[in-house]
């Protein structure tokens, strides 16, 4: 089983228009609402992909039964628990005519201590072994720092795998319970080891460290410039699909969906990479974080595979 765990989940509304101006009205052209956060995002994707998850973390307020009504007309399984905060919504402000994208993301509910030791109760309760776990996203004020090394700590000790997109303290401390599989971006990676930004060469050497650490799979994502895996067979480069962007929010989401592919169908290095590349570019050309499907992914698989060299230093 794919368990997919979102500590803050959102309501993503989206609105889309010709020209954005601070301080003036502006008119919207098109809008959506879609569920999300990053774990839930994870398993929209998934689903598409024709494979099953469950969802895990903290839901409330007026939004609460709209997003168990969603996952439920979706197929996704859930185990939410409900807390007294209510669950927040983000907005996505995409300007066609200056090619722009803007969020404003909400702080999300307080989540109480018994909440939370409820949610852990019910974390230990549902994973098994064999079981793939995704911590994803930010979390909630009341959340310690040092959430998703002890959800790791719980995972490996029953068997289960662990994928990690997470960014700051969050990531570091995640990293000292070695998760199976993480997937930092270059911003992400460069807050990592207290840099500013980082070249092509000093991400390569950052992933290769992460692998000696441990970590099986390092996949960092670069955005239009592609994306770079590490693994213990060594470093595939992957450039980046040109693609029309219609929305940026959810494609580091569906990267991580399709390396948990990749890990349930048993893909090599060189597939995962690029079944992360095109679906990365699948869902760029969506609106909102509407998921990507499975077709929309392969028909850029050639493309993406064209476009993965292996490093040779």
């Amino acid at each position: 089983m794919v368990i997919t765990v979102t500590m803050n989940p959102a309501m993503d509304k989206t609105l889309v228009l010709d020209g954005f101006t601070l301080g003036e009205v502006n008119r919207v052209v098109l809008g959506r609402n879609d569920i999300g956060g990053k774990g839930i995002n994870v398993s929209k994707v998934l689903k598409e992909f024709g494979e099953d998850s469950l969802a895990l973390g903290f839901l409330g307020g007026i939004l609460e039964e709209v997003f168990l009504k969603e996952l439920k007309t979706m197929g996704i399984g859930q185990r939410f628990v409900p807390v007294k905060g209510s669950t927040r919504t983000n907005i996505k402000v995409v300007d066609r005519v200056k090619g722009t994208f803007t969020d404003i993301n909400e702080p999300g509910p307080v989540i109480q201590e018994e909440e939370l030791t409820e949610f852990l109760r019910l974390y230990r309760e549902t994973v098994t072994s064999g079981d793939v776990v995704v911590l994803s996203g930010g979390v909630s004020e009341g959340i310690p720092v040092k959430i998703y090394r002890l959800l790791t700590e719980i995972a490996k000790e029953k068997g289960a795998l662990v994928a990690l997109d997470a960014e700051g303290e969050l990531f570091r401390e995640a990293l000292e319970a070695k998760p199976d599989m993480v997937k930092p971006n270059d911003r992400e990676l460069a807050l990592y080891l207290g840099k500013e930004h980082l070249t092509e060469d000093e991400i390569v050497d950052a992933a290769k460290e992460l692998v000696a650490k441990g970590i099986s799979k390092v996949l960092v994502s670069r955005g239009e410039k592609g994306s770079i895996l590490a693994t213990a067979e060594g470093i595939l480069k992957a450039e980046g699909l040109k693609v029309l962007v219609k929305s940026t929010v959810g494609a580091g989401d569906s990267m991580v969906a399709a390396i948990i592919y990749s890990v349930l169908k048993g893909y090599g290095p060189r597939e995962t990479l690029a079944m992360a590349q095109a679906a990365g570019a699948a869902a760029v050309m969506t609106e909102g974080t509407k998921a990507c499907t499975l077709q929309e992914v392969e028909s850029l698989l050639q493309a993406a595979t064209e476009k993965i060299k292996e490093e040779k230093r």
